[in-house]
């Protein structure tokens, strides 16, 4: 099971003492600044520098850019050499999957955005990052955001192993151990309202484009995928 290793808490304010062994297979969770280890503290900071609103403009000048700070930190998660951090606020996102620094090499990858629909969502579940060890499969990172409807997420490995998703405010990230993931067992993001009803399964290797429906906003137009199966109502996000 994944464990925040949170050892000590001080009357009056959190005080956390980490205690890591290295290389360590047991998994590390942060839901806010205040809970971050020294090593997701490190991945978060990187993060931030990897997607601050200087390197975006010069990246792309027409684009707008997303500026997010440590306050913004909805979900950071770590296992072994790697952590996987997500920043959201009103104007949008920045993730990453990042490589901690004892390993000698600036390695990640990541993803920031503007909301393109502001509050509305996909559905239930829209994801935001998807990185993998190898292609289509292997161990996984994920991260995104729930609407309020969604009180458990689950990704279905397909082989009869599952991995459940840690919530926190309408975010949620994920990092799978030895998952050994194949597009071919079509691997799912399942959600769950409170009564425990699956309420949404969608392949977790599907492009937002390629949504089996599409989801149209209050005014009727549709916002996301392609009318193949017809549109369901876009969902509001679950802050």
């Amino acid at each position: 099971m994944a464990v925040a290793v949170l050892l000590a808490v001080a009357s009056g304010a959190a005080a956390v003492v980490w205690d890591r062994p290295e290389r360590s297979t047991v998994q590390v969770l942060a839901m806010g600044a205040g809970e971050l280890s020294p090593t997701l503290r490190d991945a978060a900071e990187r993060c931030l520098r990897w997607n601050s609103p200087q390197r975006q403009t010069r990246q792309d000048p027409s684009e707008q850019a997303v500026p997010v700070s440590l306050a913004d930190l909805a979900v950071a998660i770590e296992r072994g050499d790697r952590a996987l951090v997500l920043f959201m606020n009103d104007v949008g996102y920045a993730t990453c999957d990042v490589e901690s620094p004892g390993t000698g090499r600036e390695s990640g990858g990541g993803a920031t955005d503007p909301w393109p629909h502001g509050d509305w969502l996909p559905g239930p579940v829209q994801r935001l990052l998807l990185t993998s060890t190898e292609a289509d499969g292997g161990d996984v990172s994920v991260s995104g955001r729930v609407s309020s409807r969604v009180h458990r997420l689950v990704l279905d490995h397909g082989d009869g192993h599952t991995t459940t998703a840690r919530l926190s405010e309408g975010a949620f990230g994920l990092m799978t151990s030895d998952a050994r993931l194949k597009a071919g067992n079509d691997p799912e993001l399942v959600s769950y309202d409170a009564k425990g009803t699956e309420i949404d399964r969608r392949p977790l290797f599907q492009a937002e484009d390629q949504l089996e429906y599409c989801y149209t906003g209050p005014d009727g137009k549709r916002i996301y995928g392609k009318p193949t199966n017809g549109c369901r109502p876009a969902e509001k996000w679950g802050r």
